[in-house]
């Protein structure tokens, strides 16, 4: 008999912890044993843009209907005001009702062995369910102090077993929460390698203003453009290696809230010529496979996947040793550039050392090669059954 699997996550925008989450469900697909439902909260068809890539022997159910949802997003534009405001409170509270009522009724019509709270969104409504819930972590628990601790508390009091997807996010949960050292299990993010290097060599959505960019000389950063990220100090950077000579230009992918704040720091520096903010890439792998290196100024993750997907691009990555991740895939700063956090001088000498020295280069990639094969789904398999 298959195993009833629920896989829960809010939404399917254009995100890490997204593309993570189809990595998986491209390999749970492919398990004969293995019946997967994949819950979603947020219906916006034209932002849920993974929903296409989700296996067609996976079953999508949403919990929102579309009108709520973008009558909650259309609110949210516009919260300055104080009576919009209030729509927008009583709109949130009425959603959480709708989301309690849907959960309660779905799990009681429909039996499943498991249940995975993919992004961690999810506890707040699973007090009722007889089904054991896993909770996946996907960023550090640093600094998870007063409120956010309790609530972090509170959710893994209710997780059957807690996903951490790096050794460092381990030991910071069994620090934070000895009380739940025994649910705690590490298990990279799986990296489907052959997909990541066929859309490297895609061009079908390469358009010829793409082509130019693609052809010129650039470092680029992908991520999300919110403050977390520290876009801004990477252009920062930036400025400086081009007064000191570097001719590679900077394209960042991306968008967010944080993108005015990044637009004026460039005009400041007069970089418009030289950093490119592109927007959002649904294919950012060929952008990430011409660049000549890979640029990560966060302040904070988890374990990000981003890494491994330039480093399976053949880029190797430069970034800040931020809480989680960074110094576990680049290995101590063998399989890239491990920067002291928000030691901008030590940044800028560690991509002109790499830059001028082949044998550094070279270095690099070997232990990258060596590195990529633990995020393999072959490697994490077996951990991964066990929760089921």
């Amino acid at each position: 008999m298959k195993k009833k699997i629920a896989i829960y996550n809010g939404q399917l925008y254009m995100g890490g912890i997204e593309r993570v989450l189809i990595n998986y469900l491209e390999k749970l697909s492919k398990e004969p044993e293995l019946e997967i439902t994949l819950i979603i909260k947020e219906n916006i068809p034209e932002k849920n843009v993974f929903a296409s890539e989700v296996p067609k022997n996976i079953k999508i159910e949403y919990i929102k209907d579309e009108d709520l949802c973008r009558k909650t997003e259309e609110l949210s534009k516009n919260k300055k005001n104080f009576l919009v405001r209030l729509q927008y409170q009583w709109n949130l509270y009425y959603s959480r009702i709708t989301i309690q009522k849907w959960i309660d009724s779905y799990f009681k019509k429909n039996k499943f062995d498991v249940v995975i709270d993919f992004d961690g969104s999810m506890w707040r409504y699973i007090k009722n369910l007889k089904v054991p819930v896993v909770g996946w972590v996907h960023y550090s628990l640093a600094n998870k102090k007063g409120r956010k601790y309790e609530a972090y508390r509170k959710r893994f009091e209710l997780y059957k077993k807690v996903v951490l997807i790096c050794d460092d996010m381990k030991k910071e949960f069994e620090e934070m929460f000895p009380q739940f050292k025994d649910k705690g299990v590490r298990i990279y993010n799986p990296m489907d390698f052959d997909v990541i290097k066929s859309k490297a060599e895609d061009r079908s959505e390469i358009t010829p203003e793409d082509e130019k960019l693609l052809k010129d000389r650039f470092f680029i950063g992908v991520s999300r453009l919110v403050g977390g990220k520290n876009r801004v100090g990477l252009v920062e950077i930036y400025g400086e290696l081009k007064k000191k000579g570097v001719k590679e230009k900077l394209y960042i992918l991306g968008d967010g809230d944080d993108r005015p704040n990044i637009e004026r720091k460039i005009k400041e520096l007069n970089l418009e010529e030289d950093v490119l903010l592109l927007g959002q890439k649904k294919n950012p792998f060929p952008y990430m496979k011409a660049a000549k290196m890979f640029l990560h100024t966060s302040m904070g993750e988890g374990l990000p996947t981003v890494f491994i997907e330039s480093m399976l691009c053949d880029t190797i990555v430069v970034a800040y040793d931020c809480p989680t991740g960074p110094r576990e895939i680049l290995v101590d700063g063998k399989a890239g550039g491990l920067v002291p956090l928000n030691d901008k001088v030590a940044f800028e000498k560690t991509v002109l050392n790499i830059l001028n020295d082949k044998n550094l280069e070279q270095s690099i990639k070997d232990e990258m090669y060596r590195k990529m094969n633990e995020f393999t789904y072959e490697y994490i398999r077996k951990d991964l059954f066990k929760l089921f």
